[in-house]
């Protein structure tokens, strides 16, 4: 199972925008979010606002199988939900999701369960 965690600065003023977007995921596009993960093979996806006095962030963690292929699909992908999606992010933070790269992500060094 890969996992990925990353983080993408939001623009100044987008913070209402990036919030608004992250709750639309867990609302009303809820569903189209799951379809989408299914196809990309994510068992999980969590968005998070993190506040620092630098500035506003948006961290990301997501699960699966072959993230970096599914990172390749997603850049890919033109369907409404993507487009909205890579859109949305890209309004907030100006990261291109189009990109089959839109930087490293976070190198996780430590990993506990219980």
């Amino acid at each position: 199972m890969d996992q990925m965690l990353f983080t993408l600065p939001i623009l100044p003023g987008k913070t209402q925008a990036a919030r608004a977007f992250l709750q639309e995921l867990g609302g009303a596009r809820k569903q189209d979010l799951l379809a989408c993960n299914q196809v990309l093979g994510f068992t999980k996806e969590m968005w998070a606002l993190q506040q620092m006095p630098q500035g506003d962030f948006l961290i990301a963690y997501v699960t699966g199988e072959d993230l970096g292929h599914a990172a390749e699909q997603f850049s890919a992908a033109q369907g409404d939900f993507e487009r909205w999606f890579k859109q949305q992010v890209h309004e907030v933070t100006g990261t291109d999701f189009n990109e089959s790269s839109s930087g490293p992500a976070s190198e996780i060094l430590a990993d506990t369960e219980i």
